[in-house]
């Protein structure tokens, strides 16, 4: 599932490790409600105050742990990058 690979120019406040495995995000957020900034006949951008509350697991070994979704982007391809911050991490995932 891991594999120990780390840039050299990674400039990031906790250092990065490859993985292989699969993840799952659970919301638990239900209803996200904030002011909206702009409108178009394509879709519509808004701010939500507060977090995003989430649960993640990973490889499907049974557990999971709370976390904040921080970023979605774009990959192109009509697939999407999502970012989570753990609240309380696992490190037995980071091998």
């Amino acid at each position: 599932m891991v594999e120990h690979s780390k840039s050299a120019t990674d400039n990031r406040q906790e250092p990065r490790t490859a993985m292989t495995g699969q993840v799952t995000i659970a919301f638990d957020a239900g209803a996200i409600v904030g002011p909206g900034q702009n409108i178009s006949a394509q879709g519509v951008f808004f701010v939500a105050a507060g977090s995003i509350p989430v649960r993640v697991s990973v490889d499907g070994d049974g557990t999971s742990v709370p976390g904040e979704l921080v970023r979605v982007e774009s990959m192109g391809d009509g697939k999407v990058g999502i970012a989570v911050r753990f609240r309380e991490p696992n490190p037995a995932w980071l091998g």
